[in-house]
Parts: structure tokens; sequence; C-alpha cells
């Protein structure tokens, strides 16, 4: 079943498709995953774990809670696909190295390959014989993920509104 339109001002409808081209630009796409990451960031900062000792790492001093104080968010370059999606990470800094031994425990930080990046991942989740379990990037990840993919689809709608209202 088909219908026939009609289109009486051409120009407006043109830039209006324009606008709405526009509303979902890559600097959209960007906007929308940040504050999507942001929420994420947060909740990770939340339930990261917080040591008891201060002291000093490679002559920079370390203090209870240096690492979920130095949590990021970063641009993914390699995942992300220009002008269709961003993707960002949540990581920690070149200061806060150690938050793969925190993760990981020392001992089972051995370099990941793909044979043992398998064993690591259940390590970090459910520890093993030798080091207790203390995730916090995954809980953090899957308590937030419902309000980020929200504040995403927000954002997105919030441009599409302003675009067509002109």
């Amino acid at each position: 079943m088909s219908k026939t339109y009609r289109v009486e001002n051409r120009e407006a409808l043109t830039g209006m498709l324009r606008r709405l081209d526009e509303s979902v630009s890559e600097s959209t796409l960007r906007q929308a995953a940040v504050a999507g990451a942001r929420i994420i960031h947060d909740e990770t900062k939340r339930q990261a774990p917080v040591g008891q000792r201060a002291g000093v790492v490679a002559g920079q001093p370390h203090w209870p809670g240096f690492l979920r104080d130095h949590l990021l968010i970063a641009y993914d370059q390699q995942e992300s696909v220009p002008g269709k999606y961003a993707s960002y990470l949540i990581t920690w800094s070149k200061e806060a190295y150690y938050g793969r031994f925190v993760e990981l425990g020392k001992r089972n930080a051995v370099k990941l390959t793909a044979r043992t990046l398998a064993r690591a991942i259940e390590e970090i989740e459910f520890g093993s014989s030798r080091t207790p379990a203390q995730p916090f990037l995954r809980p953090a990840f899957d308590a937030s993920k419902a309000q980020a993919a929200n504040k995403v689809a927000e954002i997105v709608e919030k441009k599409i509104r302003e675009a067509s209202n002109g």
C-alpha cells in the first residue's frame, strides 16, 4: 500500500532535513557517549576499592583512594567509527598503573595474551587461590549501564528536538 504526499514548501523541508542530519552528527554522538560514560565513571569511582595506607610509589606520594581519584574517561579511537558511534573507556591514569594489580592481584598480573586473557578475566571477577576478588569495573558497569543508556538517548533526543524546532 503506497501513499502520495505533496510538499508545498520544499526549502523548509530541505532545511529541516539538513538540521536533523547535523543533530546526529559526530559531535552529538560524542556528547551523548561522554554523558553515558560519565555516569559509569561516577559509579566506578564509588565502587573502587580504597586502601588503608599512604606511601610513595616511584617517588610520587600515594594516598588511600589514589586509584579512585585517578580513574578517567578516555576516547577509544580503535573501537569508534567516525560518524556512526563513539566509544569511551573507563580506565586509570599512568600514575595509577597498579589498578591492574588491584583487579588481578600482584601475582596474577601476568602479560595478557590471547591464551592468558580468559584466565585473567575469570580471576578478576572470581579471584583465585592466591588472589581475593576485588572487582569494581564490571560491577560498576552492570549497576549503571541502564542509566547511562537512558542518558545517551536523552541527549540524542534533545538534539533532534532542537533541530526539528529550528
